[in-house]
């Protein structure tokens, strides 16, 4: 007989369990919130993305990082590349380049990629978009 003398671990499964189907996004980038405490997105790093290539799991790569997080509906001129809009009024797309709505595709991709774009040509950056035919 003798004293036995152990800690307890105040870290329980139950404290440290989280998922999410829908919530909150940031205003912003229209992404996800950060953290469990805010009820955030589960991320995919560098690591794991790596993985899921290596695995050739390329669908999963893009439901988690599209359509799970921010997926947004562009016009892109076929003719310049760049961004266009759709025209309510004229129920058409249009580009504000071109001055015309003949060559328009519409695209889908992340919202924080329209961003960036739309920062680029705020900074007199020009990024344009090649389309081919599948």
């Amino acid at each position: 007989m003798g004293p036995i003398y152990y800690q307890k671990s105040k870290h329980m499964v139950i404290d440290k369990m989280h998922a999410r189907a829908t919530g909150r996004r940031v205003l912003l980038t229209r992404q996800p919130t950060i953290g469990r405490s805010q009820d955030g997105g589960l991320r995919i790093g560098e690591m794991e993305r790596d993985c899921l290539i290596a695995y050739g799991a390329s669908m999963v790569i893009f439901e988690r990082l599209m359509l799970s997080s921010d997926p947004f509906e562009v016009q892109v001129c076929r003719q310049c590349g760049l961004l266009g809009y759709y025209n309510y009024k004229l129920k058409m797309p249009f580009c504000s380049t071109c001055k015309n709505g003949e060559n328009i595709s519409t695209v889908k991709l992340p919202y924080a990629c329209k961003l960036l774009f739309q920062e680029l040509q705020s900074m007199n950056v020009v990024p344009r978009l090649k389309l081919t035919e599948k």
